[in-house]
């Protein structure tokens, strides 16, 4: 098949496959698209990505092996606004249109959704997180588009996936009854079982360390408690703790160092901001001993199960979305009440006190990536998604 890949996707991923010393505009990006098409084209396909880029005035055409890329002008929000994304959508669409594709998966309901169902071209619209959660947390005016947006794509769309069987039964009611909506979760790659063996054992001399990775610093991520949380440890453990704090928002003299300093909870936290994929899952790998997501609500959690890929033992909340399934339902993971700082700092507690548990929560959470969401079971499971749809839409 000729599938085109549609949505926020870090190209560079892919800079192999093109001629060397190609110019790649910036991009908003998401790595684990990123590691899903480079699946795809491994197994044999040929490969059209459709991205956003503010770098450039007019779409760009960058050609590869048996790869190529339209990058779309994306304005600043407030523009956006006015229109509905109607600019950035209408360059998606017509370059769909001209690409020659066979069938077109577009990650997120939204821009990249909406030019999909109207480039009249056999599509799959996958849903990553729930627009009336997003209205919910908002934290930005153009954030209430979202909804605006999904509406639409959710009722005219041929064939919608969703990232977990929270996420498609909370968008259930906007995707036509007659439809099925069916769940194709996050992919995770296989981290080597020699690493874990060879990473060296806690000791005692140095401090047990725990680990946030948010994609920002808001309400929804519920970045507050924790720090709370953490803070009852510290004035129990003192320096035989820390917590490492990834993602943006998180960086030294940011919104959540501020935040942590005015209410003297910044003491054994590390506010190291945003990081390269591969920096971050290298850190994780290497100097975290348990990883926290105090989240609210989650329709899948990469950075989650990418800890559990780790052999990490993982904290999230009991009602946090699809966060309990992640976890098993607590037997791949420690489930505690994310609204309170009580809780959190009793999961991380138990975790700093019991090697054993940790051991088995962090096997059977490997074990969960391992059997579930492997990279490759993932992409086979989209093929077979992507073909149907094809077949289907074609009659």
């Amino acid at each position: 098949m000729k599938i085109g890949i549609a949505g926020p996707i870090d190209i560079t991923f892919m800079r192999d496959l093109f001629p060397p010393h190609t110019d790649f505009p910036e991009t908003v990006s998401s790595a684990h698209i990123a590691s899903l098409t480079f699946a795809l084209y491994n197994r044999g396909h040929e490969i059209v990505i459709f991205a956003l880029s503010g770098q450039v005035k007019s779409t760009r055409r960058i050609d590869g092996d048996r790869i190529s890329a339209y990058i779309c002008p994306l304005r600043r929000p407030r523009y956006q606004m006015l229109d509905l994304f109607r600019a950035e959508r209408h360059s998606l669409r017509d370059a769909m249109q001209v690409s020659g594709c066979d069938v077109i998966h577009a990650h997120w309901t939204y821009d990249f959704g909406w030019a999909a169902v109207e480039s009249g071209l056999p599509h799959v619209v996958s849903a990553h997180d729930v627009p009336m959660v997003v209205l919910r947390f908002a934290q930005h005016p153009y954030w209430l588009l979202k909804p605006l947006l999904a509406w639409p794509v959710l009722r005219k769309a041929r064939c919608v996936t969703a990232v977990s069987p929270y996420c498609a039964d909370a968008i259930r009611s906007l995707v036509p009854p007659e439809r099925e909506i069916i769940v194709v979760p996050n992919s995770i790659q296989e981290y080597p079982a020699e690493l874990i063996k060879t990473k060296q054992a806690h000791s005692a001399a140095s401090p047990f360390t725990f680990a946030a990775v948010f994609n920002c610093w808001s309400s929804l991520k519920n970045g507050k408690r924790l720090v709370e949380a953490f803070g009852i440890l510290r004035t129990e453990f003192g320096e035989q703790v820390q917590l490492l704090m990834f993602g943006f928002g998180l960086e030294r003299d940011g919104p959540a160092h501020r935040w942590s300093r005015r209410w003297r909870l910044a003491d054994g936290v590390q506010f190291l901001g945003w990081q390269q994929h591969r920096v971050l899952l290298s850190r994780l790998a290497t100097d975290v001993d348990a990883l926290v997501h105090p989240s609210l609500e989650e329709t899948f959690c990469n950075a989650a199960a990418e800890a559990m890929a780790r052999e990490i033992p993982v904290v999230g909340g009991l009602h946090s979305g699809a966060i309990p399934w992640l976890l098993d339902y607590g037997r791949a993971g420690m489930l505690v009440d994310v609204t309170s700082p009580a809780a959190i700092a009793q999961g991380m507690r138990s975790l700093l006190k019991d090697a054993d548990l940790r051991s088995t929560l962090g096997r059977l959470g490997r074990e969960r990536v391992l059997n579930e969401w492997p990279l490759e079971k993932i992409a086979q499971k989209y093929e077979s998604v992507l073909e149907d749809a094809m077949k289907e839409q074609m009659r």
